[in-house]
């Protein structure tokens, strides 16, 4: 490689104008502080000398060992390796020298700003070894590095305490140890050290690690995208483009991401700071190499352009960062081992929960979702699904062979299109008298069907004082939760509110008929509030999971969308995604059961109704792949519009019977069975393994394949 002198670079543009605020949250100690600017300039580094960014497998050292992994440690670039002692792979912090391109690889890059329109992207190699500003200390279980990373060595060195604001440096430590099998990465923020008036906006950890030129037919990437995704590192994709995953957001429902290279594998769960965490990953190209890594936005920042850029800062974080890896080898190199790896780090963590789905019958449900009623677009109110009509609905499916049905009642409410109510039993008078709400409940009880009534706990207009973002706006945000209208911005409850509503939530509905609540949001969605009492996205998922169990002591839980925070207590997790969500399917991205492999015998789950989808017979199949229960979405109105051809009941019923049935053949005596394998077996073949023994093949093709002397009919599916 060329090698080049130290520089940086300094994109200078005109500033027209910056606005300082600064302001406190109400009934708290969180300030903010908000700029304008016209454009953003960047101040970074530029590569400078291989020896900072390449790793030589001759130049580590031992520093310890722990089940089957060994940590090295090379002094002259301050960085670890983990060799797995078991097949000897070496993961390197740093691509190793064979690569051949110029990447400015670090364990530690950080993006430092002074509160004004300029930003500096900075790394501990260029920015802290470089100048000789760091220092380790080696012991029995690992390696604490300490780095001052700043624009130049001075500054470097200097008391930080007398530095002004316009000199830019942080000071932050790394702690790599080994425990139990499995390599962490520790980051303190409550020992970071910065002058006054610096914010640290972001800190990126170990971008490279295990990163790779050189791609095998069967190397991978995985990244925690709706169900789970593959990016497929040897097939090429002219439009694939770089993935960026914010962690609880866009349907990322789990903080851990992982990469599969030859005969070895490694998955990374985020322990500690997943609520401020971004997921990346990028496939080799002129400026990358094939990598996957967590970035921690330790700043919460709000941007919004326009004709200037306005920029608020907010809340700092001052927790650990913790991530943890763990190491796979030969048969468990596979996303299903990595899926196994997460399961069980998981529920060490009380994440998920220890106990073994009860099954009380051989029938799988069928999870009925019916819209009650619904304001349109002119703020009208319509009745799509009486007491009536839905009591026709369930009994019709009775008498059709479905012989275990959840429903879900939905848009019970005169505000139904927020599905919450002050009274939670304040029901809507036009779906019928409550005689007629008895009558179906009493039904349901008979057949030992369930009944849920779909609430919200987070969308709610809590006295039209809802929660607020950074700048002081109301917190809003595009949700998909309300059917059939369409997608809308929804304003979220204040969370100093949430045990509030929960309390009220209880007392509503305490002399109510029904078996369970169905909460649409707080699966979906996880927000900080800068009104009163400020809660950051890392105290509302623990206030948010601390009040599912209250609302589970006499009534069973349905979550929608599935965040890995609020699955422990639900007992059916819903509308979970059996496709990737923030990008699309093709041969070198693909979607997997990654999130369905973690919660296979936990929780029941189902995706959204297999009516939803344009093609019913490819999502039926999907969802025996899955292991999902099967799901519905119906009216009993008929509208005479486009919507009725999927969600007016009569349109299909006989179609959902059918596939209920299949699904129920294959699925019925496997609710409780850990899902311990996926994987294609040929093109358009794929089978999921249980730790019953049972087998469950899926044919996506147009002809019949025979395997082992089974047949699979084409389109079909087929248990062993």
């Amino acid at each position: 490689m060329k090698k080049k002198s130290f520089s940086i670079i300094i994109k200078l543009i005109a500033v027209i104008a910056t606005i300082t605020i600064l302001f406190s949250a109400c009934g708290g100690d969180i300030t903010t502080k908000t700029i304008r600017f016209k454009e953003l300039n960047v101040v970074s580094s530029q590569y400078s000398d291989d020896a900072l960014h390449t790793s030589v497998e001759s130049s580590y050292k031992s520093v310890c060992k722990s089940g089957l992994i060994e940590m090295l440690f090379d002094e002259k670039t301050c960085t670890v390796a983990i060799r797995d002692t078991n097949s000897g792979n070496l993961w390197t912090t740093l691509p190793q020298i064979s690569v051949n391109k110029q990447i400015l690889s670090s364990p530690l890059e950080i993006v430092l700003s002074n509160g004004d329109e300029t930003i500096y992207v900075l790394n501990s190699q260029e920015n802290s070894v470089a100048f000789g500003n760091y220092s380790y200390n080696a012991g029995e279980d690992g390696v604490l590095v300490k780095y001052s990373i700043s624009l130049d060595a001075e500054t470097g060195k200097a008391d930080i305490s007398t530095l002004k604001d316009e000199q830019i440096r942080a000071d932050l430590s790394v702690l790599y140890t080994l425990r139990d099998g499995s390599f962490y990465v520790n980051v303190s923020m409550n020992n970071l050290k910065l002058p006054k008036g610096v914010y640290l906006e972001e800190v990126r950890l170990m971008k490279d690690f295990g990163s790779y030129e050189q791609s095998g037919a069967e190397d991978y990437i995985f990244v925690p995208d709706g169900s789970g995704a593959l990016i497929m590192t040897g097939i090429k994709d002219a439009e694939f483009e770089p993935v960026n995953l914010s962690v609880y957001e866009n349907g990322c429902l789990v903080g851990a991401f992982g990469m599969k290279r030859g005969n070895g594998a490694f998955l990374c769960i985020i322990e500690q700071g997943d609520s401020i965490a971004e997921i990346h990953a990028n496939k080799n190209s002129e400026n990358s190499l094939n990598n996957v890594y967590a970035s921690f936005n330790t700043t919460e920042i709000l941007s919004e352009d326009g004709n200037r850029i306005k920029k608020t800062y907010g809340y700092k974080y001052q927790n650990e960062i913790i991530l943890c890896y763990r190491f796979l080898s030969g048969k468990s190199a596979t996303y299903s081992g990595m899926a196994t790896a997460c399961r069980e780090n998981l529920i060490r963590n009380s994440v998920l929960s220890t106990k073994k789905l009860s099954v009380e019958t051989k029938n799988i449900p069928l999870i009925v979702s019916v819209q009650g009623g619904y304001k349109n677009s002119k703020g009208k109110y319509s009745v799509l699904s009486s007491y009536e009509q839905t009591l026709s609905l369930v009994t019709l499916l009775k008498a059709k062979g479905v012989n275990n049905i959840y429903l879900r009642y939905n848009g019970l409410y005169d505000n139904a299109n927020n599905g919450s109510s002050d009274a939670l039993g304040d029901f809507s008078k036009k779906l019928g008298k409550e005689k007629d709400y008895n009558a179906l409940y009493n039904y349901l009880n008979s057949q030992k069907f369930l009944l849920f009534i779909e609430t919200d706990l987070l969308t709610y207009d809590y006295n039209g004082k809802g929660a607020k973002s950074v700048d002081g706006s109301k917190y809003k945000v595009k949700y998909d939760g309300r059917f059939p209208n369409p997608v809308s911005a929804q304003e979220f409850i204040k969370l100093s509110k949430l045990e509030n509503r929960v309390e009220e939530i209880l007392n509503a509905s305490a002399d109510l008929n029904f078996d369970g609540y169905a909460f649409n949001d707080i699966g979906a969605e996880l927000y900080s509030d800068y009104s009163s009492n400020f809660y950051s996205r890392v105290s509302a998922k623990k206030e948010i999971s601390a009040q599912i169990p209250v609302l589970t002591t006499s009534k069973q839980i349905m979550v929608d969308t599935g965040n890995i925070y609020s699955v422990k207590n639900a007992d059916i997790v819903t509308k979970l995604s059996i496709t990737p969500v923030a990008n699309k399917e093709n041969g070198a991205y693909v979607g997997i059961p990654f999130m369905q492999m973690l919660l296979h015998g936990i929780s029941a789950y189902s995706s959204d109704g297999i009516n939803s989808y344009n093609d019913m017979k490819t999502a039926f199949l999907k969802c025996v792949e899955y292991g999902c229960l099967p799901s519905a979405r119906w009216y009993c109105t008929q509208l005479d519009n486009e919507t009725d051809k999927k969600f007016y009941y009569d349109n299909n019923i006989n179609d959902m019977v059918n596939y209920y049935t299949k699904i129920n053949d294959a699925l019925g005596n496997i609710q409780a069975s850990r899902m311990t394998s996926h994987y294609k077996v040929q093109n358009g073949l794929y089978c999921t393994e249980y730790d019953n023994s049972i087998k469950v093949y899926v044919n996506y093709t147009d002809k019949d394949i025979t395997i082992n002397g089974i047949k699979i009919p084409s389109m079909d599916c087929v248990k062993i």
